[in-house]
């Protein structure tokens, strides 16, 4: 019996002295997919596994006919990406649009971005027990907001200062101003007033 480089066999014992042979013979089928075709010649038993052999993820593609169909001589199986797949790559390409600001923990997603009046504060200022209206405690990397304009809660970037949670509120605090909890009174001083950019993060 002769064999193609494309045909397989298995062997299969039989009893304790016989050997059973099962020759797969190799058959023409086409491949299509993303508008190219490939002739190939395969001895796989199933769709599914004629495109593992030629490198496929079943993860990532569906096939007509089905990937449990049997092969057959001159087969025409179309292959398209399967919906799990084109997901992902929906929400990777709306991950990579979305706007990124530069941080030192890397680049940051943001959905909104201002330009704010800032003035310091000290853990103390606003409450002898230097406590936020988040009831967590002030200190640096907590800034007071007005809520109507960035919700509490929310983590934000501002350039110079780094990244915070908006976590406090004050009287003054109303429409675009923002009070930065600073670690020391020299540092708040220093500080003073200034505008600044506030990148409200994803």
């Amino acid at each position: 019996m002769k064999l193609s480089a494309s045909d397989e066999f298995h062997l299969e014992k039989v009893g304790d002295s016989n050997t059973k042979i099962t020759v797969y013979r190799a058959v023409p089928v086409t491949v299509s997919y993303k508008g190219q075709k490939q002739e190939v010649m395969t001895s796989k038993q199933t769709v599914g596994d004629a495109l593992i052999e030629l490198g496929y993820n079943l993860e990532d593609v569906d096939a007509a006919p089905g990937l449990d169909s049997k092969i057959q001589a001159n087969l025409d199986i179309a292959v398209t990406d399967s919906a799990a797949k084109l997901q992902a790559l929906q929400l990777k390409r709306e991950e990579q649009m979305k706007p990124k600001v530069q941080t030192d923990a890397g680049p940051l997603n943001y959905t909104g971005v201002y330009t704010m009046e800032a003035t310091a504060y000290l853990p103390t200022d606003g409450s002898s027990t230097g406590t936020t209206a988040m009831g967590i405690p002030a200190a640096y990397g907590v800034v007071a907001v007005d809520p109507n304009v960035i919700p509490l809660g929310k983590h934000v970037y501002i350039p110079g200062y780094g990244t915070a949670i908006a976590a406090d509120t004050g009287g003054a605090i109303r429409g675009e101003r923002i009070d930065l909890c600073m670690e020391s009174y020299g540092q708040a001083m220093d500080f003073g007033r200034r505008n600044v950019t506030v990148y409200v993060l994803d």
